[in-house]
């Protein structure tokens, strides 16, 4: 009891000094979330002492956030290495075929690697063709996947080339993006076989990691490792 009683003493001095429930069992062992709720209940604090445990709490909590946060980076960050090491040990038996090692190269060249999804760009109906069959073919991504957005200069907006490139990809309309419009001083069209550049876009990072693992891979294989 006499330990108890001095247990009380301390919990209700730390309180006072600011502590929080948590530092405060940090502090004395063996000691209940509950008993400290009854020992602390009617303890009265002053102004000054409740605007520093808040203080403190704020700083508790942060601190618990930021460390939550790391945590959390860290798993994501290994689960990401995950998938790439995978995807990279599937790399010989996809090599051997030439539509898959066209595609990952066209990707290498001109794909986007820093936005956390798949985006290819090019205005070459015969390469949008080539990247479109590669995500069918070698990938199986599910055709409500692939989006297209087309870009191109204002001059071209009456040609509705929405459904040119809707023929090329064999992609309904109802499956583009907003198209983006790019100003532009001239007013007569240059080249009259252009109908803008298209962007290809899946979602979901898996795919993107699996892509960023095989590209690694072909890296450490023709460049050495």
């Amino acid at each position: 009891m006499k330990l108890r009683l001095e247990d009380k003493r301390k919990a209700i001095e730390l309180r006072v000094q600011g502590k929080t429930f948590g530092e405060i069992r940090s502090i004395i062992p063996n000691l209940s979330k509950s008993t400290l709720s009854g020992w602390l209940r009617n303890v009265e604090l002053t102004k000054g002492q409740k605007e520093a445990l808040l203080k403190n709490i704020k700083r508790v909590t942060y601190g618990a956030r930021v460390r939550a946060g790391r945590t959390k980076r860290i798993e994501n960050e290994k689960k990401n290495q995950e998938i790439m090491t995978k995807a990279g040990d599937e790399l010989p038996s996809l090599i051997k075929n030439p539509l898959f090692l066209v595609g990952l190269v066209l990707y290498w060249a001109e794909g986007t690697r820093k936005s956390g999804y798949f985006r290819f760009t090019n205005s070459d109906p015969e390469i949008i063709k080539i990247m479109v069959k590669w995500l069918r073919e070698i990938f199986q991504i599910p055709e409500e996947k692939i989006r297209i957005r087309i870009y191109i200069h204002k001059i071209y907006s009456h040609e509705n080339c929405e459904k040119f490139w809707s023929r090329i990809t064999n992609i309904p309309l109802n499956r583009f993006l907003k198209t983006i419009y790019k100003p532009t001083p001239h007013k007569i069209k240059k080249n009259q076989e252009y109908k803008g550049c298209v962007q290809i876009n899946v979602g979901g990072i898996n795919f993107y990691l699996k892509l960023r693992g095989l590209i690694n891979k072909l890296s450490k294989t023709f460049n050495g490792a």
